[in-house]
């Protein structure tokens, strides 16, 4: 079905990394997250207070991201909001400081993250038949690095992209074109596979590409695509592409 494919763009979370994760628990994130800022002198008075602060310094920074670029699909870098929770009590943080409150902020919110059985050596067997394989994910570097360095992905695709190193994320084209003007392969040699029919397989349609549906979350309707699939069914994906 698609043995004319030169390369595969996949999405990561749902699609190569099962993961679930829980950013709004007082007890378990926002609690022990409260002390790690007291420890630096940065006092809130309640993890709720903090959650609070969160949450009105990611929406300042999306509006002014999208004042600045004039897109309404931005993504911005969380590093900056946790930077700014620091300043907002008059600490200077160091970038260290920043890195280090932004991954316990996922190690506690995070209940599982894990490379779906089958992933690597997906991405292994497609690269060795001589196919490029790409990551287009709508995420944060500060913890997508971690997690693709856990599962042991992260060496396997030809180039990586996380919209937080570009400003803007899935579904907006734009973001698509930061790898596809790279590839320059016309639209029907690229597959995109994905979990989302809002963020992957649309946009990638409405750009002309093949896709590929994982029906990773048991929804109930099959969207148009060029091929469904239940679950992370790899060996049928991988019959599609290499026979």
């Amino acid at each position: 079905m698609f043995r004319d494919v030169s390369a595969v763009c996949f999405d990561l979370y749902g699609t190569l990394i099962r993961i679930r994760t829980d950013e709004e628990d007082l007890r378990r994130l926002w609690q022990p997250l409260r002390y790690v800022y007291a420890y630096r002198r940065a006092t809130y008075g309640s993890p709720q207070a903090l959650r609070a602060a969160y949450r009105e310094a990611v929406e300042a920074e999306e509006a002014a991201a999208r004042r600045r670029t004039g897109r309404d699909l931005v993504e911005i870098r969380l590093e900056t909001v946790f930077e700014s929770l620091f300043r907002q009590k008059g600490v200077a943080p160091t970038e260290e400081m920043t890195r280090a409150v932004g991954r316990m902020f996922r190690a506690c919110s995070t209940d599982w993250a894990e490379a779906y059985p089958g992933a690597a050596a997906l991405l292994d067997d497609l690269r060795a038949a001589g196919k490029g394989v790409y990551l287009l994910s709508n995420a944060q570097r500060i913890f997508t690095q971690p997690e693709l360095e856990m599962t042991g992905l992260l060496g396997r695709f030809d180039d990586i992209r996380i919209s937080s190193d570009w400003g803007v994320k899935k579904p907006d084209p734009a973001y698509f074109h930061t790898l596809l003007d790279r590839l320059d392969l016309p639209a029907h040699r690229v597959l995109m596979v994905g979990n989302s029919v809002r963020d992957d397989i649309a946009p990638a349609r409405a750009l002309g590409l093949r896709t590929c549906y994982l029906n990773t979350d048991a929804e109930p309707v099959r969207p148009p695509c060029d091929l469904a699939l239940e679950g992370a069914d790899y060996a049928a994906l991988r019959r599609a592409l290499l026979g």
